[in-house]
């Protein structure tokens, strides 16, 4: 079968997929690649793991792996903090070599895919079909963030950089054929329904049936999230600052993911009831098996990816209104959504003492997904939106 050839562009390598960005390209690639011939070119900052190689090699993916080091990435957003008024997230990707490299062979792909403003840019001016995945409004995010962190370093950023990224944006829903947002409020914001599209995000269907159980964890409520984002670090420190004190105190709070900074690293050694684990093989089994999931994001923006998860695995989540919206579930039928400290302890507390009078929201979140959040309905949402894009042009 003679497939149309897609150029694939990110900005880290989508495997091993952890983390929202990666894990999101790994399940386009996946996608894509049954119905495109699909050249990747993916910039790294590390290097590149003998994991990534068999992945790709497996799939059957063509890629062009760029691994530049981390004084490279800083040098190019001191200089373009001084030569431009592009985003720093933007100037911190941009490469030269990277932007010829697709000079050179773009006009071999009937369609262009970029992923997240970080590498729109690359295909700037380029006469093609093309797509930007841009997932949330950054722009949008940081303006939300700005007020909420307690990090001076991020506070100092996200002033800078909310009114950079939100013309940028601008400008790329202006430049691509598509922009695909997996939240409609975001999507919305930016007044442009025929160049722009909601598409939300997938969840692996397995989630939907795994039943792992482990008692150990039955008396915990965990955080699930990548220990080096901004928003989970925030989310994190404001719960055992402002909730934790008033939980019982046979209840343990688990933060589960990878790369944990040092400030979330160091609160076993503040509070007894706190466990830290980084990276774990198998996250799901202490997902399923606490009390309930709890993430109470204070900045950032989106369709969480953590929460789909855990709503999959037939849990009880307790989320903050921001973290509740873009998922469009109902408060009391498939999750409890609560912004107050103490009001989401005693919910907590409640949900010890009388954990069968919750049961039901496991069934509901479970079902919500199922109806709503497959991969498999992603991919028929994403193949139509490309449909357009070809026959259009």
């Amino acid at each position: 079968m003679n497939r149309n050839k897609l150029l694939f562009l990110s900005s880290r390598l989508p495997y091993p997929p952890v983390g929202g960005d990666r894990l999101k390209n790994y399940w386009l690639l996946k996608i894509l690649y049954k119905h495109f011939r699909v050249h990747l070119v993916s910039i790294t900052e590390q290097k590149v793991p003998k994991e990534f190689y068999d992945w790709a090699n497996d799939l059957g993916l063509s890629y062009k792996i760029f691994q530049k080091d981390k004084r490279q990435f800083y040098f190019n957003t001191l200089k373009g903090f001084l030569t431009n008024t592009l985003p720093l997230q933007v100037n911190y990707y941009y490469f030269k070599d990277i932007q010829k490299y697709i000079d050179q062979i773009y006009q071999e792909y009937h369609l262009l895919f970029a992923t997240l403003i970080r590498t729109a840019k690359y295909f700037f001016d380029k006469q093609k079909p093309k797509i930007l995945e841009i997932t949330d409004s950054i722009g949008l995010n940081y303006l939300r963030s700005y007020r909420r962190t307690t990090s001076l370093k991020w506070k100092i950023i996200y002033r800078i950089e909310s009114k950079r990224l939100l013309e940028f944006e601008k400008y790329c829903i202006e430049e691509f054929d598509k922009t695909l947002f997996v939240n409609r409020e975001e999507r919305d914001f930016f007044k442009q329904p025929s160049k722009t599209e909601w598409l939300p995000n997938g969840v692996n269907e397995s989630l939907l049936n795994y039943e792992k159980y482990d008692h150990r964890f039955a008396n915990s409520i965990a955080f699930f999230g990548k220990m080096d984002y901004q928003p989970n670090i925030d989310a994190v420190l404001w719960f055992v600052e402002n909730v934790l004190p008033y939980l019982n105190r046979d209840l343990k709070f688990i933060v589960v993911g990878a790369n944990p900074k040092k400030i979330i690293q160091d609160l076993p050694k503040r509070f007894k009831n706190v466990e830290v684990t980084g990276y774990v093989e198998d996250p799901y089994l202490i997902l399923k098996s606490c009390l309930c999931v709890v993430a109470p994001m204070q900045t950032g923006g989106g369709i969480q990816n953590k929460i789909l998860e855990c709503m999959a695995l037939g849990t009880i989540n307790i989320v903050s209104s921001l973290a509740a919206k873009p998922i469009g579930a109902e408060h009391g039928k498939h999750f409890l959504v609560c912004d107050n400290p103490k009001d989401m302890a005693n919910l907590i507390n409640k949900i010890y003492e009388n954990p069968k009078n919750f049961e039901y929201l496991k069934t509901n979140a479970r079902n919500f997904i199922k109806n709503n959040f497959t991969w498999q309905i992603y991919e028929e949402k994403l193949l139509n939106v490309i449909d357009n894009v070809l026959n259009k042009k």
